[in-house]
C-alpha cells in the first residue's frame, strides 16, 4: 500500500478488543485503514476502504476461497479483492477485507482451522465495526468469493446485521461434490479411458470418507495406491521402456499427499458441509455471479441447487452468467487453471458495475 500519511493509533475497546490502525491516503475521494482485530485467541489484520461520501451505510465484508488468503486475494499475481474494494470506494461504497489466520498480519493456524473458527471470526470483525466508535457500521453485505460464498451464507443465516450477500463463483453443493468433479476434470483432456477414471474418483471419495469417520483408512489408502498405478501404468503404456518400480513410487507419493491433503481440517470440516441449506434459510437479497468458463464452481453443478434453496427460501434474489468468465472472472478462453497465469490481471467488463449497481439498487 502507499505509504502517503501513517498513523499508528492503539486503544482498548470496551469489550476489550484490541485495534491497531495504520490510515492510508487512497485518493481524493477515499482512504485505506489497515486494522488489527482481536477475535477470541487470535488477531486479523485486514484493510478498511472508506470512501469520503458514502452512498449506502452497509460495509461489503470480503471472505477468500480455498486455501490461506491474503487480504487483497492475491491468485496468480491478480489482487481480487483490492480490485473490487477500490472500484467499491469509487461509488461510495466502504468494504473490509482481511488476511486468513496465520496470514500476512492474522495470527492463528490455518491449516487446523476449521469452518466455524472462520465464523467466529467473521462474527468477530462485525463485533468490532458494530461496537467501535472510530469506524461504526451496523449494517453488512457478507461478500465470498468461492468457498468464501459457504461461509459467507452460513454467517448471514443467524446474523441480523447481514443485509446483503453476494456469492462469487459460489459453491451450491457440498465441497466433496466439487472435489470428485474436478478428479474428473484432470482428466478431461486425456485418452484414458472412462471405467479408469471413474475408479479414480471412486478411489478419492473412499479415502476422504475414510478419514472423515476415521475407519478403513488402509483399506481406503491400498484401493487409492493400486487406482493410481493402474493409471500410471495405462499412461506409460505407449512408452517403450515401462519403469514399474518408478511408477510404484509415483502412486505411492500421489496417494500419501492426498492422505495428508484430506485430513487437513482447514478441507474436512468444508468437505461435507451442505450449503444450500444456508441458502435455504436466508431472509436477505442475493446477488450470485456465475462464470460462463468457470470449471472449478461450474454453472451445471452449482446453479439449479443455488436457485432451487433460494426459491424454497423466498427471498429476492439476482442471477448473472458472464459467458467468457474464468473462476477469477477473468476474460478467458478455455477457464482452466493452467490459463490463469497467462491472463490479463483485470475482470471480464460490466463485472465490477454489476457488483456496485446491484448494492446501491437493492
Amino acid at each position: 500500500m502507499k505509504k502517503l500519511i501513517t498513523i499508528v493509533i492503539i486503544f482498548f475497546l470496551w469489550h476489550q478488543n484490541i485495534v491497531a490502525q495504520k490510515i492510508d491516503s487512497n485518493d481524493q475521494n477515499s482512504r485505506e485503514i489497515d486494522l488489527i482485530i482481536q477475535a477470541d485467541d487470535v488477531k486479523i489484520g485486514g484493510t478498511l476502504s472508506i470512501p469520503t461520501k458514502l452512498n449506502t451505510s452497509s460495509l461489503v465484508i470480503m471472505n477468500s476461497g480455498s486455501g490461506d488468503q491474503d487480504r487483497d486475494e492475491t491468485l496468480e499475481g491478480f489482487k481480487i479483492f483490492k480490485v473490487i474494494a477500490h472500484h467499491l470506494a469509487s461509488k461510495g461504497i466502504a468494504s473490509f477485507r482481511y488476511d486468513d489466520r496465520g496470514v500476512g498480519e492474522s495470527t492463528g493456524d490455518f491449516v487446523n482451522s476449521t469452518i466455524n473458527d472462520h465464523a467466529k471470526d467473521l462474527e468477530s470483525i462485525m463485533d468490532y465495526f458494530n461496537t467501535t466508535k472510530e469506524h461504526p457500521f451496523n449494517d453488512f453485505i457478507l461478500f465470498g468469493h468461492s468457498q468464501g460464498g459457504i461461509l459467507a451464507g452460513k454467517v448471514a443465516v443467524k446474523n441480523e446485521s447481514v443485509k446483503k450477500v453476494i456469492l462469487m463463483g459460489a459453491p451450491s453443493v457440498p465441497l466433496i461434490e466439487v472435489v470428485t468433479y474436478q478428479v474428473r476434470q484432470d482428466y478431461e483432456h486425456t485418452d484414458l479411458h472412462q471405467n479408469l477414471i471413474e475408479s479414480d474418483v471412486s478411489a478419492h471419495n473412499k479415502l476422504m470418507r475414510a478419514i472423515e469417520d476415521d475407519m478403513n483408512i488402509d483399506d481406503a489408502y491400498q484401493l487409492f495406491r493400486q487406482t493410481t498405478e493402474s493409471i500410471l501404468f495405462e499412461i506409460s503404456s505407449s512408452e517403450d521402456v515401462v519403469d514399474s518400480l518408478k511408477i510404484k513410487q509415483q502412486a505411492i507419493a500421489k496417494v500419501d499427499e492426498f492422505k495428508i491433503i484430506y485430513a487437513l481440517p482447514s478441507l474436512t470440516s468444508f468437505l461435507y458441509y451442505d450449503p444450500s441449506k444456508d441458502l435455504e434459510q436466508l431472509k436477505v437479497p442475493v446477488l450470485s455471479l456465475f462464470g460462463g468458463l468457470d470449471f472449478q464452481v461450474p454453472i451445471h453443478q452449482n446453479k439449479d441447487r443455488m436457485e432451487n434453496a433460494l426459491l424454497i427460501s423466498g427471498t429476492n434474489y439476482h442471477f448473472t452468467t458472464f459467458d467468457n468468465a474464468n473462476h477469477f472472472f477473468q476474460k478467458a478462453k478455455t477457464g482452466s487453471r493452467d490459463e490463469y497465469a497467462t491472463l490479463e490481471k483485470k475482470f471480464v467488463d460490466g463485472f465490477l458495475d454489476r457488483i456496485s449497481n446491484w448494492i446501491i439498487d437493492n
